[in-house]
């Protein structure tokens, strides 16, 4: 009877572990669509960096026209920075993905690392990103001085 119920825990656990790791990949898929649909909207020049915020970024501590008025600068600068640029060969890798030396200078100030992408082009990083309920958070990673880095949300 023991010999029985052995084979049938392990495959409970290999089908337990392999659906949790279909979620974490189905979950990075959505996150990675928002971003692509965030740089799609950027780099089509028709489109005004005020209709690209609202609708792909979330804005919740802006409260000044100079902090909005840097928002769509920063669309803008993106968008510039976008046309010398394949999107198709954009590389969208996940924080734990990354090697420990290249994170070591990130401080997530407690915000959940499964939601920060570090997209890259030609191996160069070009722009970090930041999801949080199904927006962008922030695409804003800065120093604070001492060599560490943090998204600032807006």
């Amino acid at each position: 009877m023991q010999k029985k119920i052995i084979p049938f825990i392990l495959l409970l656990s290999v089908s337990w572990i392999a659906s949790f790791a279909q979620t974490i990949t189905d979950k990075q898929e959505r996150d990675i669509r928002i971003i692509k649909d965030f740089l799609l909207d950027v780099a089509d020049e028709n489109i005004r960096p005020d209709l690209i915020l609202s609708k792909h970024v979330r804005i919740t501590e802006t409260s000044s026209n100079e902090e909005y008025d840097y928002l769509e600068a920063s669309i803008d600068e993106i968008r510039l920075n976008l046309q010398t640029k394949n999107i198709q060969e954009i590389a969208y890798v996940p924080f734990q993905s990354l090697p420990k030396k290249e994170v070591r200078d990130i401080d997530p100030e407690g915000k959940p690392t499964e939601n920060m992408y570090f997209l890259r082009y030609k191996n160069r990083q070009m722009l970090a990103v930041y999801i949080e309920e199904g927006k962008i958070a922030s695409f804003t990673l800065v120093s604070k001085g001492d060599k560490v880095a943090h998204f600032v949300t807006y």
